[in-house]
């Protein structure tokens, strides 16, 4: 205990040195924090439990999303195949650039309630006879574009009335929902749909092909699709992570034993004195465990700022970060692997070397 108040004293005479040493561990646990939440805020939106619905769309494409365009008389063919519902949804994006975005949803408005999982957060829902140019937003969408009920916004050139905001765990959070025949209208698309959500357990299953590159697909798969399509970016972060924390480690060892090796005729005497060399190891992890939980405070306090005040926004979607306790406990565990690969090499180094002897040599 003696030499481990010994080794947080040394700290506080080389205050500068002990902060810098914080901040080059803290900074790749602020990026490991900030890109851990950012992926649970991905998964927040897209990982959706597996419904008792699959989706009938074009093969390849993201229908729940976008890129799915397929002819209403197929509701026909699904019928003469046994199915005994078939629903049709527009889904696709709006807007010229990524800052007027807009994933829009065309929804049949004598079904959407029973077969989608929302709350009401203001105003109302789009009912059967309202009449056109109707629109109830998610939350995310309405709070990015600081809209109420009663205001109007612009879905590719023309004006909507907003009657509702509602709330959604998933990605519909960022949607703007309009009748089917309005959004058909809104693009042209004469009697096309983007999907046709039918019941599982019928006479279609996912993986099924229909006949003019049609599909079927569980409903979610898209989610996990999109998610897939940013594994790469988030492997490769990671990577990039891992080498700041090696840099990060070795910086902490050279640092260690710089420190160490100033205090070698001080440590000479307490192991000439009866002092163990498991002295000798707490003096030295005191100094590291000291100069990483001030790096993983550092950390924690600029991946919370950072997600305060930067957003990710892909395909009109805008991702929340989710700091959830699994993340930080992440971040502490890589912020603790840090401290113990760079404590344990001056710990080696000096457990080796006789001390006693290099005093007398001096």
């Amino acid at each position: 205990m003696t030499t481990f108040v010994l080794g947080l004293g040394v700290l506080r005479k080389h205050i500068r040195l002990s902060i810098l040493m914080a901040l080059a561990v803290g900074i790749p646990v602020m990026i490991l924090l900030g890109l851990q939440s950012y992926e649970a805020g991905l998964r927040a939106l897209y990982e959706t439990s597996k419904s008792d619905f699959l989706l009938v769309q074009v093969s390849g494409s993201l229908g729940e999303f976008y890129g799915s365009r397929i002819p209403a008389s197929l509701e026909t063919d699904l019928r003469n195949l046994g199915i005994s519902q078939a629903v049709p949804f527009i889904h696709t994006i709006t807007g010229t650039t990524q800052q007027d975005a807009i994933l829009l949803r065309g929804i049949p408005l004598n079904d959407y309630q029973r077969l989608e999982t929302f709350t009401m957060l203001a105003g109302r829902p789009l009912q059967p006879g309202d009449p056109e140019r109707l629109a109830m937003l998610g939350m995310r969408l309405a709070d990015e574009r600081s809209l109420l009920p009663g205001d109007t916004i612009s879905i590719r050139g023309r004006d909507f009335e907003i009657v509702g905001i509602f709330e959604s765990e998933t990605y519909a959070g960022n949607e703007a929902w309009i009748s089917l025949q309005d959004a058909q209208a809104l693009l042209g698309w004469g009697d096309d749909v983007s999907v046709f959500r039918i019941p599982a357990g019928e006479t279609l299953q996912a993986g099924d092909n229909l006949p003019g590159g049609i599909s079927v697909v569980q409903q979610g798969d898209s989610g996990d699709a999109m998610l897939s399509e940013w594994d790469p970016f988030f492997d490769l972060f990671r990577l990039i992570i891992q080498a700041l924390g090696l840099s990060a480690a070795l910086s902490l060892a050279s640092v260690l034993w710089r420190l160490a090796w100033l205090q070698r005729r001080e440590l000479a005497i307490l192991r000439s004195l009866g002092f163990s060399q498991a002295s000798l190891t707490a003096y030295l992890l005191a100094q590291g465990s000291g100069i990483a939980a001030l790096g993983m405070g550092l950390g924690l306090a600029g991946a919370w700022i950072i997600s305060l005040l930067t957003r990710l926004e892909t395909a009109g979607i805008f991702v929340r970060p989710v700091m959830a306790a699994q993340t930080i406990w992440t971040g502490l565990a890589f912020g603790a692997v840090i401290t113990l690969v760079g404590s344990a090499i001056p710990i080696v180094w000096f457990n080796r070397v006789n001390l006693a002897e290099l005093l007398r040599t001096e």
